[in-house]
């Protein structure tokens, strides 16, 4: 059972259980079929009483509490009654998903959790690379116009945040083995940028730079006269990424003349510091965020105790704007201002978690969570990134237990 639990969290971390559906090698919907039985074998694997703790996670408690305020909201809301359904049912799903994702990474063998990160990972990115060289098979007219590509994760920012989750998820795992951890960096930076997204690639740069200060130690690196030494390995890194980036947008544009034209010619020029003025401040509302932002923000300040479940989902109930772009908005003008202070309570507690817990990784993964919430309104409900936090978690929540009871670290259990 453990193996099939891995392989379904390589298919969720990866999107390939959607590319699978697209291409219906699956018959369902990964909601209809993959999670469901995802959640079933987990049950019938770890017994409850092993998962109980997870419940006084702070995590569970606050996606807890946004599924309470998303029942209680959904009485006044606007929203048609099938989006109230699917709102309410992805937050129950994220909440069952998460238990036993965490339970999963915290107590199975550290090659099966390596093995499933790294998979994962190189699916998600291998993916993006595929689609780039070849294509992978079109299931839709916008995604057959798209030039650029976002491999299994479809849209191009959904899978470089997947991408750098996991590679992040993968260096924790790796931080002592220098090549493991060079192969997974090269590979972070590469594909991140053949899917030119501007977030997914100052993510990079800031897991790099964070890296190479801290030495690439899991945990906080208190010796000054390393981190200077680091701050000079840091400038040199940063020289050769320039390069590489300069070499590589060089390679595209001989061999992908798609990509020197349009909005991909634009985030290519702008990745590589060739971008005009004008472009740069007129990409900066790319998709209409800016205009989303006003004007969501103007509903939260008339209305801040919240719209209601679903209202920015729901085009007839906002008036035909698309949803906020933004996990903050989100919960502002869905849930109210008491949602949005708790995820800025959440935010700030996982950071409080990284130094108590002496885990820098995890502190590098709460700032890129933290920042995550500002480019997308479905952060906890893109699988890859929930399957990332689930593993951040278990890193913690294990630690809880060797402090609390260090003879049994693992509750006994019988193996599939």
């Amino acid at each position: 059972m453990k193996y099939l639990l891995g392989l379904l969290l390589v298919l969720f971390a990866s999107y390939a259980d959607i590319f699978l559906f697209r291409v219906n090698v699956v018959p369902l919907e990964p909601s209809m079929f993959l999670i469901p039985l995802f959640i079933v074998i987990g049950f019938l694997k770890y017994s409850i009483t092993d998962m109980y703790d997870i419940l006084k996670s702070h995590t569970f408690r606050f996606f807890a509490f946004i599924t309470l305020l998303t029942i209680l909201y959904s009485v006044f809301t606007k929203a048609s009654e099938e989006v109230i359904i699917t709102e309410i049912s992805l937050n129950f799903i994220t909440l069952l998903l998460y238990i036993i994702a965490v339970h999963f990474f915290r107590t199975e063998s550290k090659p099966l959790v390596t093995t499933v990160i790294i998979v994962g990972l190189l699916l998600c990115g291998g993916s993006v690379v595929y689609d780039l060289m070849f294509g992978l098979p079109n299931q839709s007219l916008k995604l057959a116009q798209s030039v650029r590509k976002g491999g299994f994760g479809e849209n191009p920012n959904q899978a470089a945040s997947g991408i750098k989750f996991l590679a992040l998820c993968a260096l924790v795992l790796i931080w002592n083995k220098k090549y493991a951890r060079f192969f997974v960096l090269t590979f972070l930076l590469i594909t991140v940028f053949v899917t030119f997204s501007r977030s997914g690639l100052v993510s990079v740069f800031f897991i790099l730079a964070l890296g190479a200060i801290n030495n690439w130690s899991n945990q906080f690196q208190k010796n000054p006269v390393a981190m200077i030494l680091s701050f000079f390995k840091l400038i040199v890194l940063f020289i050769f990424i320039a390069i590489s980036l300069v070499v590589l947008a060089n390679v595209i544009r001989a061999n992908f003349p798609q990509f020197t034209r349009g909005e991909a010619g634009k985030r290519l020029d702008l990745l590589t510091g060739q971008s005009e003025a004008s472009n740069i401040s007129s990409d900066a509302i790319e998709g209409g965020r800016g205009t989303l932002l006003l004007e969501y923000f103007d509903e939260f300040k008339q209305n801040p105790l919240g719209l209601g479940t679903g209202y920015s989902s729901d085009k007839k109930a906002n008036g035909g704007k698309l949803n906020t772009h933004n996990y903050y908005l989100y919960l502002a003008v869905n849930l109210g201002f008491l949602a949005l202070l708790l995820y800025i309570i959440f935010n700030a507690y996982n950071i409080r978690l990284a130094f108590k817990h002496n885990q820098f990784y995890y502190l590098i993964f709460a700032l890129l969570f933290f920042l995550e919430g500002f480019f997308t309104h479905s952060i906890f409900h893109e699988r890859s990134i929930l399957v990332c936090l689930a593993f951040f978690d278990s890193q913690i929540y294990k630690t809880q237990i060797k402090l609390i009871n260090p003879i049994n670290l693992v509750p006994n259990q019988t193996n599939a």
